[in-house]
């Protein structure tokens, strides 16, 4: 069973929970803090952030927390919002470190295997986020599965059930994604 497929549909709960039903909140909620804890193990296993997976997860788990009045769509527009906020903690605990300065060598850590040029831990983390701001001028929905897959960890499958995409469609628009952000970075490098 996918993580993505529930006995509960999650777009049902997310509808109550916005009309006030605590019970939903708590079961989405439940669901989610237990899939970004995944996602932070992962993270912490690959040893891309300098904070504990529990941390992490409890940062996004406020951060959602304070967002129980948005109105969900389904449960695409929430895992894109979930990927969001952990985009923004990773951003937000590199500009940390970047503040810090610290001497002493640092080893590099890749943000993932098809993003190996990507530092997650210094200012390239803050480059690439404002790399993807200029990217979703153009095609926010490439932004979207960048997120999901790089930053959430979703394989393209699920992606595919997520977004209701194609295996090629995908593949094809993660590729483009991945070489547009590494010219763009590159020429903020020159």
């Amino acid at each position: 069973m996918s993580d993505f497929t529930q006995p509960t549909d999650i777009t049902t709960l997310l509808r109550k929970w916005q009309a006030g039903d605590s019970e939903a909140y708590d079961l989405v909620m439940s669901w989610a803090y237990q899939r970004m804890l995944a996602i932070a193990a992962g993270f912490a296993a690959q040893e891309r952030m300098a904070t504990e997976p529990a941390a992490l997860v409890n940062e996004a788990y406020i951060r959602l927390r304070k967002l129980q009045n948005m109105r969900w769509n389904d449960r695409n527009h929430f895992f894109s919002v979930v990927a969001l906020e952990l985009r923004r903690i990773l951003v937000d605990q590199a500009r940390i470190r970047i503040a810090q300065k610290r001497e002493g060598s640092q080893r590099r850590v890749p943000l993932s295997e098809d993003l190996s040029w990507i530092d997650a831990r210094g200012q390239e983390m803050v480059d690439l986020d404002r790399a993807l701001g200029e990217l979703e001028k153009l095609d926010a929905d490439k932004v979207r599965l960048v997120e999901l897959r790089y930053l959430m960890g979703c394989t393209v499958p699920e992606i595919c059930e997520l977004r209701g995409l194609s295996d090629a469609t995908v593949e094809r628009h993660l590729r483009f994604a991945r070489t547009w952000l590494y010219d763009r970075l590159q020429s903020n490098i020159a």
